[in-house]
């Protein structure tokens, strides 16, 4: 209902998007009992009386984001499966996240675990290093940092940042930052309609049930092995 708000969700390709079951069929299933809204499938957006748009794009090559959003203003930036797109990709879209309709602009992002993506390194204080499972304390709780020539630097506060970094205080606050661990235990609607889910993944190859049913971020193939 806020004139101006715009979102942006993204998948690597956009077959990603239109697969069965993908993004383009749950929005559909989301998005039909809000009135007036108007689907463009050849587009990939909805639009709303409000002035409110939500639009699916894809990056599938390095420069895609760069040259497909240049000069835009993204209130919401959605990921799915963020291990997919490069950190040149998302850091690049990170700057396209601003808006002046009156909502806080806010990035959020989903994933598999992927100990060899970037974003094993992004999320590593939230993670185990022995085990490779996320601590259980940490998840959900807020961090803060600034990003400085490629390098991410951390705080527990945003008060403790500002004080190490006060040139960059005196442009911007820095920014708050939180992971948040999650299974398919926590999809009781999927286990309840579908309990057999739970046995295609225990299935898997042991590396992959690790990261797909148990979620663990350390996890992976060694050369040589079969």
């Amino acid at each position: 209902n806020v004139p101006g708000y715009g979102s942006v969700i993204l998948r690597r390709t956009r077959p990603e998007i239109t697969n069965e079951g993908g993004l383009w069929d749950e929005s559909r299933s989301l998005y039909k009992s809000i009135p007036n809204g108007v689907s463009r499938e050849y587009q990939l957006d909805w639009t709303f009386p409000s002035g409110t748009a939500i639009s699916f794009g894809h990056a599938q090559y390095e420069r895609d984001v760069e040259d497909k959003y240049p000069g835009s203003q993204i209130c919401h930036l959605g990921f799915d499966e963020l291990t997919k797109f490069t950190e040149r990709q998302f850091w690049f879209l990170f700057s396209r996240n601003r808006s002046t309709c009156g909502v806080r602009p806010r990035i959020d992002a989903t994933c598999n675990p992927d100990a060899d993506s970037w974003v094993s390194k992004l999320i590593s204080w939230y993670i185990d290093p022995i085990t490779g499972y996320a601590i259980d304390d940490r998840s959900g709780v807020l961090r803060y940092f600034y990003r400085i020539n490629g390098e991410i630097f951390w705080g527990n506060s945003e008060q403790e940042l500002m004080a190490k970094f006060p040139d960059m205080a005196a442009i911007a606050p820095p920014k708050s930052f939180t992971f948040i661990k999650g299974t398919v235990y926590d999809n009781p609607v999927l286990l309840k309609s579908n309990p057999q889910y739970l046995q295609n993944l225990l299935s898997l190859h042991p590396v992959e049930m690790e990261r797909l049913l148990k979620g663990n971020w350390k996890v992976k193939y060694e050369a040589g092995t079969i």
